[in-house]
């Protein structure tokens, strides 16, 4: 009995260590695909400061013990697995055992798997994951913040050549939600998933990205997020807009995180019930 419960600890550890080792966000990180056609605008001089240091200051916090805990935990692997081989704890194992390890070790991948897309999951808000449709938005435009404000200076307000269906406000509650759920999608390694929301070439891209992490699941956490609307055309095959999205990249809820600022290039083909989808991707710094 004293033997298998070292065998159990042991590969609760060792799968806590291993599930995060190489996750990466959507996309890598990386520029590809079509170039967005705006500028990213600045944040807000007022607001920005503020998120930044109340991100900066919890990550100091989490990070300060978090940097601590992959090695203590190797250290309790290593000197458990250690003290199981000078004490003899492999002695005599049997194919019985081989098996029991097996199944232990599935079962809690699966329970770990589960928790973190139902911790994904409740994240998104209810859109569901149908791509962004016209209809979504065909409802009067919303008074944009961007215009009137009197405040901003005329360089950062962005080009909002919009079509008379387009409300910004529910165009960037969508948007966020669909940048969680590529996470999801992402980590969970569901391409055909991935497809509904991307243009074929940036498919292409993100299929070979994802090939490199390994066919498991990950895991990755966004917190912080913000979008914006850097700017939309109307033109008269597609509408173009440039969003940009804003937070900070975690592999577990331990973890310091990594702060990022991206641009996606969005493209709309003109007609009913067309969706939006990811044509490129633009890292910012």
């Amino acid at each position: 009995m004293k033997r298998f419960l070292s065998i159990a600890m042991a590969l609760c550890i060792g799968l806590t260590m291993s599930l995060d080792a190489n996750a990466k966000r959507f996309g890598g990180g990386k520029s590809a695909g079509a170039a967005p056609s705006h500028q990213t605008r600045q944040a807000a001089p007022a607001a920005a400061p503020a998120a930044a240091a109340g991100a900066a200051g919890a990550a100091a916090k989490a990070g300060g013990a978090s940097r601590w805990l992959g090695p203590l935990a190797g250290l309790a692997a290593g000197g458990l697995l250690a003290s199981m081989f000078m004490g003899g704890g492999f002695e005599g194992m049997q194919f019985f055992d081989i098996l029991i390890m097996a199944v232990i070790a599935f079962l809690i991948f699966r329970f770990i798997a589960a928790r973190r897309r139902k911790q994904q999951s409740e994240m998104m808000a209810p859109a569901g994951h149908a791509p962004l449709q016209r209809e979504a938005f065909d409802a009067k435009p919303a008074p944009s913040s961007f215009f009137g404000g009197g405040s901003a200076a005329p360089a950062a307000r962005p080009v909002i050549n919009a079509p008379a269906w387009f409300n910004e406000q529910n165009f960037l509650e969508a948007a966020r939600n669909h940048f969680q759920s590529l996470q999801q999608h992402w980590d969970a390694n569901e391409m055909d998933k991935i497809a509904e929301f991307v243009t074929p070439q940036m498919l292409d891209f993100l299929k070979r990205e994802r090939a490199e992490l390994g066919d498991g699941f990950q895991s990755t956490y966004i917190d912080n997020l913000t979008v914006q609307l850097d700017g939309l055309d109307d033109r008269a095959d597609k509408t173009i807009a440039t969003l940009t999205f804003s937070g900070v990249s975690k592999n577990s809820r331990f973890d310091q995180g990594e702060a990022f600022s991206e641009s996606w290039n969005m493209e709309r083909q003109q007609g009913d019930n067309q969706p939006w989808l990811v044509a490129g991707i633009r890292q910012n710094g």
